[in-house]
C-alpha cells in the first residue's frame, strides 16, 4: 500500500481501477524539404490551425453547456495560443527559411514557450504551460503526428491517474466513466481542479510521484477533501474509504436541505461560517453550498496571474462583481499577502535565504506603498456595492495596524475629494499568524475591528516546522497544546475587547478540529468552499456545552498525541454517523 499526500483538489472521495494516462509526446519527423514544397507545408499548418480551433471553440461550447460560462472560459487560453500570430508567423518563418516539415517547427517553438512558464514563479504559469503543450499536441495531431490517447476511449469507470490533465481532455471525458484524478502536477487553481470541481469528481493534485506508484488495473483510492490517494491499499484501508465514501454521498444528498438552514450548535450557540475564495471561478461553488458569507477572499491570485501589476480598474472590477454576488453576505477582502512561497517576479520581492522569515505579507504593502494604495481605491471603491471589510495579513504589532491605518484614511481622503462613492463604514481586521501578534493580541484588540486566526503560518511559526518540509511533517500539528493555548489567548483577548474572532486556514476546515475550535470560544469560521456543508453538519449536531468540555480536556494535556487521542474518541463515540477518523 502507497500513500500520497497532495493538494485537495475536488471534494469527495472515488474508489476503483486505475488508468493511467502515458504523457507520450505526439511524434514528428524531421527532414528537410524541398524549395517547391514550402508553400504548400505552410498552408498545411494553417490549415491544421484552423482546424484545432474550431475543435477548442467545439470543446468550449460542450464545457459551457455542461458546467457553465465561468468554466467554459478556462478554454479561451488555448484559443489565444491557437491564434497568437507570433507563434504562427515563426514557425511560418521556420517552414520557409530552413525548409523544416511544419511539425518539428511548430514543435520546436511552442516547447520553447512551455519551457519558459516553466521557469517562471507561480501556480498560474505552470497552468499555462499545460494549455501550451495541450495545443502542441492538438496541431501536430493534425499535421499527421500519432495522437496520444484520448479519455474518451475509456470503456470503464476509473480513477485516472497522470502527470498533468489538460482541461479538453477533461471536457472528452464522459463523467460516468471518471471515479477520480489523481496527478504528479497542478494546484487547487489548476484549470484541471476548477473543471473537476465544476463536473463534481473527486480529485487531488500535486502529488509529485503518482505514476510511479501506481499500476494499470489495480485498486486505488483518490480521497479530494483530505487531499490523499492511496493506491494498492489493504482490505481495512479499503473498508474504512468506502464507510466515507458512503458518509460524503449523504451529506451530498442532504447539502439542498442544509443549505439554507443557519449554522448554530445544537444548543444554539451561534457560529458564522464563511468560504475562502482563491480565484472567481469558485465563486459558484460558495453560493451552491450556502456558506454565510467570504471569510477570506485571497487576493494573490491577481497579482500572480499576470505578467504586469493588476490596474486599479481590474481589481475594482473583480472585487464589485464578488461584492454584488453575495450581497447583503460579508466578504472579507485579504490584501496582497506575497512572499513565502507565493512570488511574482515583476514585483520585485528579493531572493531570500529564508522567504517565510522575510518580505511577506503587510511587510511587503507598507514597503511598496504604491502597490497597497491601488489596491487599497479598488477595495473602498467596491466597498459601495455590498458588505465587504478589509483584513491585513501577517501583521506582528500595533505598529503594522497603525501604518496601515493612515494609508487607509489617506487612500479614503483622496477617494472622497475625487467625489468617489464607497461604505461609510469598511471593518479593519488583522490576522492573526504569529507568537508575536498571538502576545500583541490584547493591544491589536482595542485598535481592531475585528480578529481572523491564519493556523497555516501559525502552527507553523509557533512549532518552527516547515509545513511543506516532508521529513518533519509529522511535527506540523495543529493540536499541539501550544497552537491551542495561541488560539485560546486570541480569543478570550478578543471576546475582552468586545470584537468577533475568527479562524481560516486548513484548521478550520478539519472536521476532527470542528468541535474543539467552537469549545475554544470561536465564533467565526472559513473554510473551502466544498467543506461549508460537513462543517455545517458537525457543528449543528453538537452542542456548546459538549464542545466547551472537550476544548477543557485538552487543553489540560500537555502532548500532542494525548490530545489528538482525545479528540478522535471523542469524536467518533458522539458523532459515529457523521465523523469517520482519519
Amino acid at each position: 500500500m502507497t500513500t500520497l499526500q497532495g493538494i485537495a483538489a475536488s471534494p469527495g472521495i472515488g474508489i476503483g481501477p486505475v488508468h493511467i494516462v502515458d504523457p507520450e509526446e505526439t511524434e514528428v519527423q524531421d527532414g528537410d524539404l524541398r524549395v517547391q514544397d514550402t508553400a504548400a507545408e505552410q498552408e498545411r499548418f494553417r490549415k491544421a490551425i484552423r482546424e484545432s480551433s474550431v475543435e477548442v471553440r467545439e470543446l468550449r461550447e460542450k464545457i459551457a453547456l455542461e458546467t457553465g460560462e465561468e468554466q467554459a472560459r478556462i478554454l479561451d487560453a488555448q484559443i489565444e495560443i491557437l491564434e497568437d500570430p507570433e507563434a504562427t508567423s515563426q514557425t511560418l518563418a521556420v517552414i520557409e527559411r530552413e525548409r523544416k516539415p511544419a511539425a518539428f517547427a511548430y514543435r520546436r517553438i511552442l516547447t520553447a514557450v512551455a519551457a519558459r512558464l516553466d521557469e517562471v514563479d507561480g501556480e498560474y504559469y505552470r497552468g499555462r504551460a499545460i494549455d501550451v503543450r495541450d495545443v502542441r499536441r492538438r496541431v501536430l495531431a493534425h499535421l499527421g503526428g500519432i495522437r496520444a490517447h484520448s479519455l474518451s476511449d475509456l470503456t470503464e469507470p476509473s480513477l485516472i491517474v497522470a502527470n498533468d490533465l489538460p482541461p479538453s481532455e477533461m471536457a472528452l471525458l464522459q463523467r460516468s466513466m471518471a471515479l477520480g484524478f489523481a496527478t504528479d502536477l497542478g494546484g487547487r487553481t489548476s484549470h484541471t481542479a476548477i473543471m473537476a470541481r465544476a463536473r463534481g469528481i473527486p480529485a487531488v493534485v500535486g502529488l509529485k510521484s503518482a505514476t510511479e506508484s501506481a499500476q494499470q488495473g489495480a485498486i486505488a483510492i483518490v480521497d479530494g477533501t483530505r487531499g490523499v490517494a492511496i493506491f494498492n491499499p489493504d482490505p481495512e484501508t479499503l473498508a474504512e474509504h468506502e464507510r466515507k465514501r458512503e458518509r460524503y454521498r449523504e451529506l451530498a444528498a442532504k447539502l439542498t436541505e442544509l443549505k439554507d438552514q443557519r449554522c448554530a450548535t445544537a444548543d444554539g450557540r451561534p457560529i458564522w461560517l464563511g468560504a475562502n475564495l482563491e480565484v472567481p471561478e469558485e465563486l459558484p461553488g460558495i453560493l451552491e453550498n450556502g456558506a454565510d458569507g467570504i471569510g477570506l477572499y485571497r487576493t494573490e491570485f491577481f497579482y500572480l496571474a499576470r505578467k504586469q501589476l493588476p490596474t486599479e480598474e481590474a481589481q475594482f472590477n473583480a472585487y464589485r462583481s464578488i461584492v454584488e454576488a453575495m450581497s447583503p453576505k460579508p466578504v472579507i477582502i485579504r490584501t496582497l499577502d506575497v512572499g513565502g512561497d507565493k512570488f511574482a517576479s515583476y514585483l520585485g520581492t528579493p531572493i531570500e535565504k529564508n522567504p517565510f522569515l522575510g518580505m511577506r505579507g503587510l511587510r511587503f504593502s507598507l514597503r511598496r506603498e504604491e502597490i497597497f494604495r491601488t489596491q487599497l481605491r479598488a477595495i473602498f471603491r467596491a466597498s459601495a456595492y455590498g458588505n465587504l471589510r478589509i483584513m491585513f495579513p501577517m501583521v506582528i504589532g500595533l505598529e503594522d495596524l497603525r501604518r496601515a491605518r493612515e494609508i487607509v484614511e489617506r487612500v479614503k481622503l483622496q477617494l472622497r475629494k475625487e467625489g468617489v462613492a464607497m461604505a461609510q463604514n469598511v471593518p479593519l481586521g488583522v490576522m492573526v499568524e504569529t507568537p508575536a501578534s498571538v502576545f500583541s493580541i490584547d493591544w491589536l484588540s482595542q485598535e481592531a475591528d475585528f480578529v481572523s486566526i491564519g493556523t497555516n503560518d501559525l502552527i507553523q511559526y509557533t512549532l518552527a516546522v516547515d509545513r511543506g518540509n516532508e521529513a518533519i511533517s509529522e511535527i506540523y500539528e495543529p493540536l499541539h497544546p501550544a497552537v491551542l493555548h495561541a488560539i485560546k489567548m486570541v480569543v478570550e483577548a478578543g471576546h475582552r475587547a468586545g470584537i468577533p474572532v475568527g479562524i481560516c486556514g486548513e484548521m478550520a476546515g478539519e472536521p476532527l478540529y470542528a468541535v474543539v475550535l467552537v469549545g475554544l470560544g470561536l465564533e467565526e469560521f472559513s473554510v473551502s468552499p466544498y467543506l461549508v456543508p460537513e462543517i455545517k453538519t458537525i457543528i449543528r449536531a453538537s452542542t456548546y456545552g459538549e464542545a466547551r468540555e472537550l476544548a477543557d480536556r485538552c487543553m489540560s494535556l500537555h502532548t500532542p498525541s494525548d490530545v489528538r487521542t482525545v479528540v478522535n474518541e471523542f469524536m467518533s463515540r458522539q458523532y459515529p454517523g457523521i465523523f469517520v477518523p482519519a
